[in-house]
């Protein structure tokens, strides 16, 4: 697709979003930014001196009309999505799958074929995320199994629903992209996505404004000599290499119909594992200024089980994804962007 395309980004104000935005205005194309209140503005006032950008009020990603903001259109990046423990696992689900569905409609009605949709690398395991301790090694080939009346079971926590939505989601968009052919649907997968967000653009103030970045947030915030958090899966992505992937995958030729619809599926993770016992000693090196913030690593617990890895082959053969922030590099521009914002909160 040529640089001059106009891309219309969903949910263009967020986390990976602005960077998504940012990076291809960089290279060249037009783009068109959904957001909705506040936000609309806060894109507006960002990128707004480019005459390449224009942002366009959507209330609501599931039933909202898209023809106007559809118009002239070349290709999609589908970004919006409910963060987890935000809403009901009920309204979550039917935000996330209703949302997709929705856009890709009235993207077959528009003639537009190229779609790229962000997902997550969680859709390849269960939602209980077991499997990260397992010794095994996930591919694109992968899929979770859940259903809706798993992730409505009473009990479960947002971190659950949150990847069991993902993958409802991503299945009901290659469902769709199988009956029409005609449309060109592409997902980027990463793991938990941390990093420098566009300070600009972010809404709100506290820990909910934080996004993924929360959960390197829990490394310096609470009671000295706490214990370390609980382990998640230590895969990582730093935002600017997702929102790379997001571009290099425009790029892409369409798939043969005769082709498995799937074949534009990519996980993409930076090298090595983020261990919060690492990142600890890391921040504690690095960054003697905030010792005291840090967890104790006094009787820290073993993984339980052999760390699994990611396979992200295809996203370097195919999409061109040849290398990654670190994991040390990306802990310590999101602790310090991390520090930045907390002044923003006080004042």
């Amino acid at each position: 697709m040529s640089s001059a395309a106009v891309v219309l980004v969903t949910g263009a104000s967020g986390f990976i979003g602005s960077h998504v935005t940012f990076q291809l205005l960089d290279a060249g194309y037009r783009v068109r930014g959904t957001a909705r209140g506040a936000k609309l503005e806060l894109l507006r006032r960002y990128f707004g001196s480019n005459p390449r950008f224009e942002a366009v009020e959507i209330d609501d990603i599931v039933s909202g009309d898209f023809t106007s903001a559809m118009q002239g259109v070349n290709a999609i990046v589908h970004l919006a999505s409910p963060l987890a423990g935000r809403q009901s696992p009920e309204d979550a689900l039917n935000s996330a799958i209703g949302g997709t569905l929705n856009v890709l409609r009235q993207a077959v009605k528009a003639k537009i074929s190229q779609v790229v949709l962000t997902s997550s690398w969680a859709t390849t395991l269960d939602p209980s995320l077991e499997a990260t301790f397992a010794g095994v090694t996930f591919t694109e080939k992968d899929w979770g199994k859940t259903s809706r009346e798993d992730l409505l079971e009473e009990g479960r926590n947002p971190i659950y629903v949150y990847c069991g939505t993902k993958t409802l989601s991503e299945l009901a968009a290659w469902n769709f992209a199988a009956e029409h052919r005609e449309l060109d649907l592409a997902t980027i997968n990463p793991p938990f996505v941390y990093g420098k967000p566009i300070p600009e653009l972010v809404s709100g103030s506290g820990v909910m404004s934080l996004g993924t970045n929360a959960l390197l947030y829990q490394l310096i915030a609470g009671e000295p000599g706490r214990p370390l958090p609980p382990q998640l899966p230590p895969y990582y992505c730093n935002v600017v290499d997702v929102a790379r992937a997001h571009v290099l995958a425009l790029r892409l030729p369409k798939l043969p119909d005769d082709t498995d619809v799937q074949d534009k599926r990519f996980i993409v993770a930076g090298p090595g594992a983020m261990l919060w016992a690492d990142a600890v000693k890391v921040l504690h090196e690095r960054r003697p200024a905030i010792k005291d913030r840090l967890p104790t690593l006094d009787n820290s617990p073993a993984l339980p089980g052999p760390l699994s890895r990611i396979d992200t082959t295809r996203a370097r053969e195919v999409l061109g994804m040849k290398e990654y922030v670190g994991w040390e590099d990306t802990l310590l521009e999101t602790v310090d962007a991390l520090v930045e914002a907390e002044k923003t909160w006080a004042a």
